[in-house]
């Protein structure tokens, strides 16, 4: 009998990640957010797309709140949101801890509307654990994205 792998590391392909790129500025300066959808590729989740979602928070610069409804893609599947602000973390907030209904959770880092920074967190049985980030080339291979603290 083989147990399941924990996922180790999310992979986000160039195309995807231009996607969210794109999202990200043009939604710019409110909080950008939504659904990577994803493929288990033994201990990583591999982004194949992603759904946008709109931001319903009574202040979208400076917070990001949906309602998960049928256009979140079945799992397994990672929320992922932006922080516009320079004076936002470049991880989660307290605020993202406590809300985030959803075990594994992407942040965007975009003060200026470019993503700075890729940071992803699963959602521990105490608390959450950050998990690396890596973009994909056409050949498959790996490599870290960048990762602001």
């Amino acid at each position: 009998m083989q147990l399941p792998r924990f996922v180790r590391r999310l992979v986000i392909p160039a195309q995807v990640r231009r996607s969210l790129d794109r999202q990200v500025q043009r939604e710019h300066p409110t909080e950008a957010g939504g659904y990577l959808d994803c493929r288990r590729a033994g201990n990583r989740l591999v982004a194949t797309g992603h759904v946008p979602v709109d931001n319903d928070a009574a202040d979208p610069t400076r917070r990001f709140e949906t309602t998960v409804d049928e256009r979140a893609p079945a799992f397994p599947r990672v929320f992922y949101h932006s922080h516009t602000s320079a004076a936002s973390p470049a991880g989660m907030t307290n605020v993202d801890r406590k809300r985030i209904p959803e075990q594994h959770s992407l942040v965007l880092f975009a003060p200026d509307s470019e993503v700075y920074s890729y940071r992803c967190f699963k959602r521990g049985l105490a608390r959450w654990h950050e998990l690396p980030v890596c973009g994909q080339r056409l050949d498959a291979t790996t490599y870290p994205l960048p990762r602001l603290r």
